[in-house]
This record gives C-alpha cells, sequence and structure tokens, in this order.
C-alpha cells in the first residue's frame, strides 16, 4: 500500500497564478496601510518594490508603525496559510521577524518574539480574508500587464471595494 506524504518536504516553484495572488496579498495589505515605509513603487512578479525603507528608529518609537509594516511584510506568509501552501521565506523583500526585532527595545518583549509575530501574521490573514477580492483583482492586472505601479493597485482595488459595494448593496 502506498503511503501518502502529509509534509511537503520541498517547495516547489510557484505556478503565475500562484505567485501573482501572493504578490498581490503584500500589494493589498501596503495599500490599505498608507504609512511612508509602506508607499508601494511597483508590484511585478520579482517582489513588491516600496519608495523607501522603514526607519529602525522610527520603528523603536512607533509600535504602531512597526506593527503595521510587519503585518504588511507577513503578508505573503499569511496569504501561504490561507492557501494552504507550504511556509516559504523565498522572495521576500522584507522579512517580518527581522522588521519586528528591530522595532523591539525591551529584552521582555524579545523573548516573546515568535508569538508576537505569529499574533500579527494572524491579523493580517484576517484583513486578507475580508479583503481577498481585492487580492483577486490585483492578481489578475499582475498576470495581465506583468507590473502594477501605485496608482493601477489602488485603481484596481478601488474597482473591486466598488464592485463589492455594489452588490452587497
Amino acid at each position: 500500500m502506498t503511503q501518502l506524504q502529509t509534509v511537503p518536504t520541498v517547495s516547489a516553484p510557484l505556478d503565475t497564478h500562484t505567485r501573482s495572488l501572493l504578490l498581490a496579498a503584500e500589494a493589498v495589505l501596503a495599500h490599505l496601510h498608507p504609512r511612508a515605509p509602506l508607499r508601494l513603487a511597483q508590484v511585478n512578479f520579482e517582489g513588491v518594490a516600496y519608495a523607501s525603507a522603514p526607519d529602525p528608529d522610527a520603528l523603536r518609537l512607533n509600535r504602531a508603525l512597526a506593527e503595521e509594516v510587519v503585518l504588511v511584510a507577513s503578508a505573503q506568509a499569511a496569504a501561504r496559510a490561507l492557501l494552504g501552501l507550504a511556509p516559504s521565506r523565498m522572495g521576500l523583500v522584507r522579512d517580518a521577524g527581522e522588521l519586528l526585532a528591530s522595532g523591539l527595545t525591551e529584552p521582555e518583549e524579545k523573548e516573546v518574539l515568535p508569538a508576537y509575530l505569529s499574533v500579527l501574521e494572524a491579523r493580517a490573514r484576517v484583513l486578507l480574508r475580508r479583503s481577498w477580492a481585492e487580492v483577486e483583482v490585483v492578481a489578475a492586472g499582475l498576470r495581465e500587464l506583468g507590473q502594477l505601479d501605485a496608482r493601477d493597485v489602488a485603481h484596481r482595488i478601488a474597482c473591486a471595494q466598488s464592485i463589492r459595494g455594489t452588490l452587497l448593496n
């Protein structure tokens, strides 16, 4: 009898559809949190590019900013979980764990870093579930054009929200 493998050992390369969903998830969450280090420059199949990098001093001084930056950085991991894919850190521009660690100042906080990170990833999953229509629309645009700038992402998100609003009313 053949034994089924339940845990993947090596993550296979992602198809274009799945890769576009992961990138769109990060782009949508970045758009929903309009802070300076989360301003999109563009999104393409190489990754999500931001207009500026997060300042470690600003992350230490502003906990809300740090949480939003980490939440957006964990968007692809959250989308992988929603899609039932194995965790992977390949292709990430910003490492959520490193960003969170750079924003923490107290030793007690650093002791609970994995738990804190899992809470922020759970929040990212909740936001992605609520905004999955926007993720699908941005992903479709990415597959169609290969690259979207911030204005294109904003337009597609507004269209998806308008359609949802019309259908729900």
